[in-house]
């Protein structure tokens, strides 16, 4: 897997793992979150790799089809593009808008 892609699986992984079951957050977090091979997990789980290789797989599938439908990460990267394009802004009189949007950052 790609690193582009690989980020943005942990981060639909981040948004809408709680939707997944156990098993499958299990697996995609070993995956993602602690970079262990497909291997490592089917040995972990007591299962094959191709087993764990479709279960990503199925996992990932999930993962879009949440997101085309909730569309979550997609406002949250444009909410983050247009405070950070505020942010820059350099007008002095905007530094109380700017201290605000900073701390609305600090939370997403």
């Amino acid at each position: 897997m790609i690193l582009e892609d690989n980020l943005k699986f942990s981060l639909l992984f981040e948004m809408y793992g709680n939707l997944l079951t156990d098993k499958q957050k299990s697996y995609l977090d070993g995956y993602l979150n602690k970079n262990l091979s497909l291997t490592e997990i089917a040995e972990i789980n007591n299962s094959s790799r191709q087993a764990v290789n479709d279960l990503i797989k199925r996992c990932f599938k999930i993962l879009n089809y949440y997101e085309e439908k909730l569309n979550l990460l997609n406002k949250f990267e444009l909410a983050k593009e247009k405070i950070n394009n505020l942010i820059n802004l350099n007008e002095a009189d905007l530094s109380l808008i700017k201290k605000e949007l900073n701390a609305i950052l600090e939370v997403l």
